[in-house]
């Protein structure tokens, strides 16, 4: 199949030109590479990577069975994200544990598993269970790895936490360590970085502010090297600030969406993590209004992005290679080019999907 005249994103800009794919792989990518399917007026981007979700379409990863995984698999497809990691929070350890060996084994788009929990504190525990937060254990750690296959590619933890230092520099040795569900100063940050963690999670939430004489985690960030994920539902986070946080992180700047299981589906009561969730409209919370998640894909907090005023190729990069690279699944998927599975995304000019491919099977 050849895809003609599309607007196609290369080297973080789209650029005019045909794309041909055989066999689920991209084979050319260049002009007038023959007869094929009009694309013009169509944009081509890769499959979005979403790294850290928790669910969508009724279910989350702590709970899913193989069917359930099935469904959001599909529901994450449809919505233009061709490569998840599946997000598991805190809860009891035996629930993580089957979690992280059915998920640890699940076929594309799920690519590994992000813990988000257990190893935090209570101060800043956003909407994780208090009762199930556990202090360092480099065996359990080890235990839900195992369980996994391996598969665990990114490891949250508060820097803040006794023996945080240690547990980062041995684990940073083989996955992505990120700082998340903190009150670390901007000195506990450094010694996060300095111990091996590469990462922030979901900047400004669960985090002290940004403040001029304790710039904080946010301003390690911002001011730092580190990869930060940035939850764009524009709930979260005010527009203005998107705009000036990807202006300072320049290429360093995820989306993630960072969804629970009403994402996709009507209002009404949930759960995340053992807790009751009501979603109303575009807003996820507890019973006491502490946010919970997101209901918006990573494709809308890309649009968002960009609506925001943050440059296109900017916006589509942070949802596509950047979150790649974290993953460390930068030479499978999150740019096209010759020889990669054919993971592609046609949408018009208003970034309305028109359809997706995974390894160059049509899923809409």
């Amino acid at each position: 199949m050849i895809f003609k005249n599309a607007s196609v994103f290369l080297e973080n800009r789209f650029e005019t030109c045909d794309i041909a794919v055989e066999s689920g792989k991209i084979t050319a990518i260049g002009p007038n590479l023959g007869e094929g399917v009009d694309c013009t007026g169509l944009r081509i981007l890769p499959g979005l990577v979403d790294i850290h979700t928790h669910g969508c379409a009724g279910y989350d990863f702590d709970h899913a069975n193989e069917d359930q995984l099935k469904a959001m698999s599909a529901c994450y497809l449809r919505h233009g994200v061709t490569a998840v990691l599946a997000t598991l929070m805190t809860n009891p350890r035996e629930l993580l544990l089957e979690a992280a060996a059915r998920c640890g084994s699940a076929p594309a788009p799920i690519r590994g598993i992000y813990l988000e929990g257990p190893f935090f504190g209570p101060a800043k525990k956003g909407a994780h269970a208090a009762r199930y937060l556990s202090p360092i254990d480099n065996d359990f750690f080890a235990a839900l790895d195992e369980a996994a296959g391996g598969n665990i590619r990114i490891v949250a933890v508060d820097p803040c936490l006794e023996g945080a230092e240690t547990f980062i520099r041995e684990v940073s040795q083989t996955k992505r360590v990120t700082l998340a569900h903190t009150p670390a100063t901007y000195d506990d940050a450094q010694k996060g970085f300095a111990a091996g963690a590469t990462q922030v999670t979901h900047l400004f939430n669960a985090m002290t502010g940004l403040a001029h004489r304790e710039p904080g985690l946010v301003g390690a960030a911002l001011a730092g090297d580190c990869l930060a994920e940035v939850i764009c539902d524009g709930i979260h986070i005010h527009p203005a600030v998107l705009k000036t946080a990807f202006k300072a992180l320049d290429g360093r700047g995820m989306v993630i969406s960072d969804s629970m299981a009403a994402c996709g589906l009507a209002d009404g009561a949930y759960s995340l993590g053992g807790q009751a969730v009501t979603v109303k409209g575009p807003r996820a919370t507890l019973a006491d209004g502490t946010l919970a998640g997101s209901v918006t894909f990573a494709w809308e907090g890309m649009v968002n992005l960009i609506r925001a005023g943050v440059p296109m190729g900017q916006a589509v990069a942070a949802a596509t290679a950047i979150p790649a690279k974290s993953a460390g699944l930068e030479d499978a998927c999150g740019t096209l080019a010759v020889g990669r599975a054919a993971d592609l995304v046609l949408c018009d000019s208003d970034w309305n999907i028109r359809q997706v491919y995974l390894a160059g099977d049509p899923v809409l």
